[in-house]
């Protein structure tokens, strides 16, 4: 059986990195998959998709844990049925299920959501990462984002970067930023997106033509 080829791609809050995933997949006339993530999980888990758009790629912190908890109720309070709590386990393992779901349909680019571990072992599977120096995320910040400083700007950013980092040791018991566990990286502060793009398309090419790569396993 031929899997389709799944390309996962991991970034930086300023990097490029959704724009470049963007492209490649209109390029290369596959599936664009992130919000579909989030929209299955909330119809699963009955949830907003404001509430799981929220917990996109981070933890919920002690407080939030502890609040989830009290809403829950004491033994002599009046009833009332309780929000739907769900954990982080719960919701990482519900998006994986999505994820191999959809990434089975057909040829697909998977933004985030840890996808390079969770497609691991995946035939015809290529994961990227994709990051620039912070000079050019604060810039990138500022003009996408509305940032309205440098100061504000790196704040962003360093609070996507401590919450994705978190995400990811705790899920993989891995390091995001660890070039091995990707198949090529890209600092978009040095390779403009037109060649980032480039890059990608070429490697997926590879993949067509010579079928899967020797290191990969089962998949999903």
């Amino acid at each position: 059986m031929t899997h389709p080829i799944v390309i996962t791609v991991g970034r930086e809050l300023g990097s490029g990195g959704s724009y470049v995933a963007q492209r490649v997949a209109k390029r290369l006339g596959y599936a664009y998959i992130d919000r579909q993530i989030l929209q299955q999980a909330a119809a699963e888990l009955g949830l907003e998709e404001i509430e799981v758009e929220d917990r996109d790629e981070r933890l919920q912190t002690f407080w939030e844990r502890l609040i989830s908890v009290f809403s829950l109720g004491g033994v002599d309070s009046v009833y009332i049925p309780p929000p739907r709590w769900v954990t982080d386990e719960e919701l990482i393992e519900t998006e994986r299920r999505f994820i191999c779901e959809l990434a089975g349909r057909g040829p697909c680019v998977v933004l985030g959501h840890a996808a390079f571990h969770l497609l691991r072992g995946r035939a015809r599977l290529l994961n990227v990462y994709i990051h620039a120096p912070v000079s050019f995320r604060i810039q990138r910040v500022k003009s996408i984002y509305g940032a309205k400083s440098d100061r504000e700007a790196a704040g962003m950013i360093d609070r996507s970067d401590h919450e994705r980092n978190r995400y990811i040791r705790f899920f993989t018991e891995l390091e995001r930023s660890d070039f091995r566990n990707y198949h090529l990286t890209i600092d978009t502060g040095l390779i403009d997106f037109d060649t980032a793009e480039e890059m990608i398309a070429s490697l997926a090419g590879s993949l067509r033509e010579e079928g899967d790569w020797p290191w990969v396993n089962q998949p999903c």
